[in-house]
């Protein structure tokens, strides 16, 4: 998998994201090869490359899935390691899988809910107004009150992608494959 140089303009801001020589090994492959990689605030990344060429597996590095054998990641300028999904989710780093991963026989706006703390009660108006700020500032439309698994893959795929923004991620990663 080619990587990008680290190079960037001076008076830039600092990346959000810095990956310097990410390696990945399993048995009888080397699936990341000192993989460099900055990604700057506003930027949009595409990984392409042919099965195996370790999309996923840097993917799953930067989701907190995988550990890498080698290099290092900085996230805001402060090496880090990430150590689980929920360390990745804690820095900012939300992923948006393929297939959604929120719950079908809930609403989108029930789905919004989860994982509030449990200790507040739900506030529905609250989640209603946030969910509409969402998607007026992405241009779309989501029914609320819809259980997710009515929706079309799409439309649950835009519901993911809304509940990464609603926990405040910097950096959303998505493994969707566009449809050519």
């Amino acid at each position: 998998m080619a990587s990008r140089p680290l190079a960037r303009a001076a008076g830039t801001a600092e990346p959000i994201v810095l990956l310097r020589g990410i390696t990945k090994r399993f048995p009888g492959v080397v699936a990341n090869d000192e993989i460099s990689l900055a990604v700057y605030p506003g930027e949009v990344h595409a990984l392409l490359g042919e099965n195996g060429a370790g999309k996923s597996t840097l993917i799953s590095i930067l989701s907190g899935m995988q550990r890498p054998d080698a290099g290092t990641i900085e996230i805001r300028g402060r090496k880090t390691r990430i150590a689980s999904p929920r360390t990745a989710l804690d820095l900012g780093i939300g992923t948006v899988y393929q297939h959604p991963t929120l719950v079908p026989s809930l609403t989108v706006l029930e789905n919004l809910m989860l994982g509030a703390s449990w200790r507040a009660p739900m506030n529905r108006t609250a989640t209603r107004a946030r969910l509409s700020e969402i998607t007026a500032l992405l241009g779309i439309a989501l029914p609320e009150d819809a259980p997710l698994g009515s929706l079309s893959l799409g439309q649950q795929q835009l519901a993911e992608i809304v509940k990464a923004l609603w926990r405040g991620e910097s950096v959303l990663i998505s493994t969707r494959r566009p449809r050519c």
